[in-house]
């Protein structure tokens, strides 16, 4: 298939002499050219000319083709009647071809023009080709008639003319070029791969002076991994004086390249001038250099001491390119001192590995011993959590079971009590003289009062056996085991819970005044968390915002705690939304110096006996460690804390 640059030109131009003959002789209706067909001089006329005849409607579709067109693009006349002229024209040329002809029936005037139509067999012959109009009786443009030539034979001799003179020119400079590059090697490379000691310096040097010495349009340096699947050459560095397609893939698998692949493993030097002429290369290796944008290679193995494969891979990407021994020896020498380079570099990634080995190591015990008495609290105080939670969730759990009875049990008894109060009611209505003694036992017992009470009694036990029933759901919340990974939690109902159980604290209790309470929740969505684990962090730093405020020598009138929630949307920061919950108190602050010890285990202000010291420290455990989370204090002196919480939206699988 023919694939040379495509040159164009325009100019006006009018149909040849034996076509304008044809249209100065015949009126050019339909009928007419129907006759003029059937005509012997006609036929032998066009059955014998080289060029190619077509006319054409104003649609763009064949009225007539010469026969010559089965001689040089293998269509029959029959084949090409009634389709459109421009379909076979090959799509890069398509545009300028449909502009001319519209151009030509706007004005009259034809147009030379140079472009590619495919032939039968799918190849792609240049055509020049002129045209000229049919105009109606009236003067209108009826059809235009087109007389093309075909000049395949004359663009190959053009382009393999101007190949051939490139050519040369190259072989007049590939001396002086030679003697240059050797210099360049033996002062510029060598010093520079061998003054350093970094393995990705050594590698970015050498392939940067190769791409340069050579003059190729890209130098890629591969590691051979035989330990994927499949095995597969890995891109390590590269060096390009153009933009390819080909540096955007940095792997190559084995499977991809057979025939190249198996010589490379066996340390040999692969050179290929051109990826579709060369008779070793397989069809699969073929196609992908292809792909890639390569159309000539030289691949160089090298071995280091390690035994490590890798290969210099010296790439073209603009027609074909010999390979002489001179460059083939030269990047020979370049790899067998960049081996020497590389095995350098090793030993001495080696040597620092393992001092930074012994170091970590040391580092390591001095931290685990550091580690050990904290993480052994911890779980001693995890384990006691985990208890605690246990024995909450039974306890909650008998308490439930009679609650339950006695609060189905109301409304059966409230409709009872009433049903009775009724038929008293019914009774006195119908009998209102009664006997002495149950006159007497009325009064005795108050049933006025009675009536009017026993249904309110009734309504009360029903309202406080629905806060028990509350509660009891809050503890069983509160004390979940998260046995089963993060589930899907909804941020307020935990602090809710949480408030319920510490309702208690917040009264008014001895010389201190009722805590305010104020929540300013915002819109926010379930959160993938251990329920259990967060209900503990919202209970610790409660329990501590209420403690700041106990604490106080001088209490407030207005003692106030704030919890606040929001929605983050993801920034540079944070690649997904996080829900922000902010739990605040007017207490007397925190001092700098113990701010920044507060989140440290068994650090804590308490007297003996009331705090362990591990309560923030689980807490930042919880949020920081096990949801990816943030946890942080801010306090300013005499004005109060805040603790913000950061959760990240998560997802089942996180």
């Amino acid at each position: 298939m023919l694939s040379p640059p495509k040159t164009f030109t325009m100019t006006d131009a009018s149909i040849d002499h034996k076509t304008d003959i044809l249209i100065k002789t015949h009126d050019p209706d339909q009928s007419d050219l129907s006759a003029l067909k059937g005509d012997r001089l006609f036929r032998s006329i066009m059955e014998n000319v080289a060029d190619l005849i077509a006319v054409v409607d104003a649609n763009g579709y064949r009225i007539y083709n010469s026969p010559s067109y089965e001689r040089v693009l293998g269509y029959t006349s029959a084949e090409l009647q009634g389709t459109w002229a421009y379909d076979k024209i090959h799509p890069d040329d398509r545009k300028q071809v449909l502009e001319a002809a519209a151009e030509t029936l706007q004005t009259g005037v034809g147009k030379i023009l140079e472009y590619r139509m495919q032939h039968k067999d799918g190849t792609w012959r240049f055509l020049e080709s002129s045209g000229s109009v049919i105009r109606s009786e009236q003067g209108n443009v009826q059809n235009i008639v087109i007389v093309a030539h075909d000049i395949s034979d004359r663009k190959i001799e053009q382009w393999e003319r101007r190949r051939a003179e490139r050519e040369l020119e190259r072989s007049r400079q590939s001396y002086k070029d030679l003697v240059r590059r050797e210099e360049m090697l033996n002062r510029r490379l060598a010093s520079q791969i061998r003054n350093s000691l970094d393995f990705n310096t050594i590698i970015a040097t050498a392939v940067n002076e190769v791409q340069d010495l050579l003059l190729i349009d890209l130098c890629n340096f591969f590691w051979y991994v035989p330990n994927t699947e499949p095995p597969e050459f890995q891109l390590v560095h590269f060096a390009t004086s153009q933009n390819p397609q080909a540096v955007n893939v940095h792997t190559y698998p084995l499977s991809q390249l057979p025939s190249v692949g198996k010589r490379l493993l066996t340390q040999e030097i692969v050179q290929i001038q051109s990826i579709y002429t060369n008779s070793t290369l397989d069809d699969t290796s073929r196609d992908l250099l292809s792909q890639r944008g390569f159309t000539s290679q030289l691949f160089v193995p090298i071995k280091t001491r390690s035994q490590k494969l890798g290969v210099i891979v010296a790439a073209h990407c603009q027609g074909s390119r010999p390979w002489n021994a001179d460059e083939v020896e030269l990047l020979q020498s370049v790899a067998n001192q960049l081996a020497i380079a590389i095995d350098q570099a090793e030993l001495f990634d080696s040597a620092q590995a393992n001092a930074a080995k012994a170091q970590a190591q040391a580092l390591k015990l001095e931290q685990a011993i550091a580690d050990l008495q904290k993480t052994q609290t911890q779980l001693i105080q995890t384990e006691k959590m985990s208890s605690l939670g246990q024995l909450v969730a039974g306890v909650a759990h008998e308490i439930n079971n009679p609650v339950n009875f006695i609060y189905g049990n109301l409304n059966h008894a409230s409709r009872s009590v009433q049903s009775l109060l009724e038929v008293i009611g019914l009774y006195r209505q119908n009998y209102p003289e009664t006997i002495p003694e149950l006159e007497n036992f009325l009064e005795e017992v108050d049933f006025e009062f009675l009536q009017q009470d026993l249904p309110k009694m009734l309504s009360s036990m029903k309202i406080g056996a629905e806060r028990i029933r509350q509660i009891v759901l809050s503890l069983r919340n509160f004390s979940r085991t998260d046995q089963e990974g993060r589930k899907p939690f909804n941020i307020h109902e935990g602090l809710d819970n949480t408030l319920l159980i510490l309702q208690n604290r917040f009264k008014a209790f001895g010389d201190r005044p009722a805590i305010n309470l104020t929540k300013k929740y915002g819109d926010i969505p379930l959160v993938y968390a251990y329920a259990g684990q967060l209900n503990q962090v919202f209970m610790n730093i409660l329990s501590n915002a209420i403690d700041a405020i106990d604490e106080q020598t001088q209490q407030l009138d207005n003692s106030e705690i704030c919890i606040t929630t929001a929605l983050k949307p993801p920034n540079t920061d944070d690649a997904e939304p996080i829900v922000l919950i902010r739990i605040s108190d007017n207490g007397h602050g925190i001092p700098e110096d113990i701010r920044k010890k507060l989140f440290d285990p068994f650090f804590t202000t308490k007297p003996v006996g009331k705090g362990t010291g591990l309560g923030l420290s689980i807490s930042y455990q919880i949020v920081v460690e096990k949801h990816q989370g943030k946890l942080e204090c801010l306090s300013t002196l005499g004005k109060g804390s805040e603790f913000r919480i950061e959760i990240p939206l998560g997802s089942p699988k996180s």
